[in-house]
C-alpha cells in the first residue's frame, strides 16, 4: 500500500534592499518590478516572505507579507570596523581596548540570526545582484542573482577594475556564487559565461529571463519632459554615466550622423557615476553643445515619452550580456541600434541593428539606417521570451527543483 506524502511548500525569504532609490537606475527598477509581481504570484511549491534588515516603511504593498530581521550577520570586515571604533572610544575614556578575538561573539550572534531566520524561512532569494559577499548570511542557504561578469568578460574599466573595486567583485564571484544553492542568470548567454569564467556546475544555474521595467505598463502615463518640444527630432540613450556605457564612442559616431541629419538631437538620461564632467567637456570640445541634451535623472513618465517619440534607442554599452532598456524599447515599438553583444542578440534577434561599440563609423552607419528605416515605415518583428510572465514561470519551476534539494537537510546545520 502506497502512502501519499504531502510535502510542505518551500518558505522563500525574498531579500529587499530598502535603501535602493530611483537614481540607482536598473537595479532599482528591476527590484521594484519583480517584488511587485512576486507579491501577487501564487507559486506551486513555494511561499514568499519579503525580508530585510531595514523597515518596509515605503513599501505599503508588502505590509502584510514582510519581516524586518532583528539580528544582523557579523562578518570579519564589519568586525574590524567595530573594533577600531571600540578602540577610539576606549582611548577617549583613558584605557585601551585590547580584545582581538571575537570568534565566540561572532558565532553566538550568527547562531541567533540563523535561529531567527529558520523559524520563518528555508532559503533566502537575493533578486538583485550584489557585488560583495558580506551580505549573504553565514550557514544559511541562498539563491543569488547574476546579471553580469563585467570584471572578467569586458575591458578593465575603472568601475570594475580600479580603486579596490576588482577585489570585492571577484570575491563575490569566488565565494558567493560558488556557495549559492542556485544561481539565477538572466539569459542563456549569461549562463554560458558563468560556466566559462567561474566554472560553476551548470545544473545550479537557472535561466530567469530579464524583463522590462514597469515603464511599459499601461498604468504609467507618458509625460513630455519640459526640455523637449513636441516636434523634436531625436535619438536617446538612457544610461548612467559610467565609462563602460561608452558615451565617448557614441559622441564620435553622432558627429558623423549629424552630417546626414543636421537637426537631430541626442538625448542622454541617467545619473552621474563619476564620468559626466568628462563627457560634458568632450561635448563642448567637439562642438556638439547645441545638439546634445543631457537631461540627467528623469521620471519614469518622462522616459516613457522618450521611448514613444524617439527615432530610436541607441545603446553602445560594452557591458552585457543583457540590458533592460533594449526590451523596454522593443515592447513600445521604439527602433533600436545597439552593441553587438551576444546577449543583446539573444534579447532582440532581428528587431535591432547591431554595431561594433568601439567603431564610431560602424555605429554611425547603423544609427543612420535605423532613422531611415523608421522614416520609411520599416517595422521589425519582435517576439521575445524576455517578459515578466516567463520570468515568473521560470522562478516557479526553479523553486520546485530547489525545494527537493533544500529539504535534504534540517536546521541542525544552520545552527551549528
Amino acid at each position: 500500500m502506497q502512502h501519499h506524502i504531502n510535502m510542505r511548500k518551500l518558505r522563500v525569504g525574498v531579500w529587499v534592499d530598502n535603501k535602493l532609490d530611483q537614481e540607482n537606475g536598473g537595479s532599482y527598477w528591476y527590484q521594484e518590478t519583480i517584488i511587485g509581481h512576486l507579491s501577487k504570484h501564487t507559486f506551486k511549491d513555494a511561499s514568499i516572505l519579503f525580508i530585510s534588515y531595514d523597515l518596509f516603511t515605503h513599501k505599503p504593498q508588502l505590509t502584510n507579507n514582510c519581516y524586518t530581521i532583528k539580528w544582523r550577520a557579523i562578518n570579519p570586515s564589519n568586525l574590524k570596523i567595530w573594533q577600531i571604533s571600540l578602540n577610539k572610544i576606549s582611548s577617549l575614556l583613558g584605557f585601551k581596548f585590547f580584545k582581538t578575538d571575537f570568534s565566540k561573539e561572532i558565532k553566538e550572534n550568527n547562531a541567533d540570526l540563523q535561529k531567527e531566520l529558520s523559524s520563518i524561512i528555508d532559503i533566502i532569494y537575493y533578486p538583485v545582484q550584489h557585488y560583495y559577499s558580506g551580505l549573504t548570511i553565514p550557514n544559511f542557504p541562498f539563491i543569488c542573482t547574476l546579471w553580469d561578469l563585467g570584471h572578467l568578460n569586458t575591458y578593465a574599466f575603472p568601475e570594475v577594475s580600479m580603486n579596490c573595486i576588482f577585489e570585492p567583485r571577484n570575491l563575490h564571484h569566488i565565494i558567493t556564487l560558488q556557495t549559492a544553492l542556485a544561481i539565477f542568470c538572466e539569459s542563456e548567454t549569461g549562463k554560458e559565461e558563468t560556466i566559462k569564467y567561474i566554472g560553476i556546475n551548470k545544473n545550479r544555474i537557472k535561466i530567469v529571463p530579464i524583463f522590462p521595467s514597469i515603464v511599459i505598463d499601461r498604468s504609467i502615463v507618458s509625460e513630455k519632459p519640459e526640455l523637449i518640444d513636441y516636434n523634436s527630432f531625436f535619438i536617446h540613450y538612457p544610461a548612467q554615466f559610467w565609462p563602460h556605457k561608452n558615451h565617448f564612442n557614441l559622441l564620435m559616431a553622432f558627429k558623423k550622423v549629424l552630417v546626414k541629419f543636421p537637426s537631430l538631437k541626442l538625448i542622454f538620461t541617467g545619473s552621474d557615476q563619476g564620468n559626466k564632467e568628462y563627457i560634458k567637456s568632450l561635448i563642448d570640445s567637439i562642438g556638439l553643445r547645441t545638439s546634445v541634451i543631457d537631461m540627467g535623472y528623469i521620471s519614469i513618465n518622462n522616459l516613457k515619452w522618450l521611448y514613444l517619440n524617439s527615432q530610436g534607442l541607441v545603446m553602445p554599452t560594452f557591458l552585457g550580456p543583457t540590458n533592460m532598456p533594449l526590451i523596454e524599447a522593443a515592447e513600445m515599438g521604439c527602433p533600436v541600434a545597439c552593441s553587438d553583444l551576444e546577449g543583446h542578440k539573444e534579447q532582440l534577434g532581428q528587431y535591432a541593428l547591431y554595431f561594433n561599440p568601439s567603431n564610431p563609423n560602424n555605429m554611425a552607419n547603423c544609427i543612420i539606417k535605423m532613422i531611415e528605416d523608421n522614416h520609411n515605415g520599416i517595422k521589425r518583428k519582435y517576439h521575445s521570451k524576455f517578459n515578466i510572465s516567463n520570468t515568473l514561470e521560470k522562478i516557479d519551476q526553479a523553486f520546485t527543483e530547489i525545494r527537493n534539494i533544500r529539504f535534504c537537510w534540517g536546521t541542525k546545520y544552520e545552527s551549528s
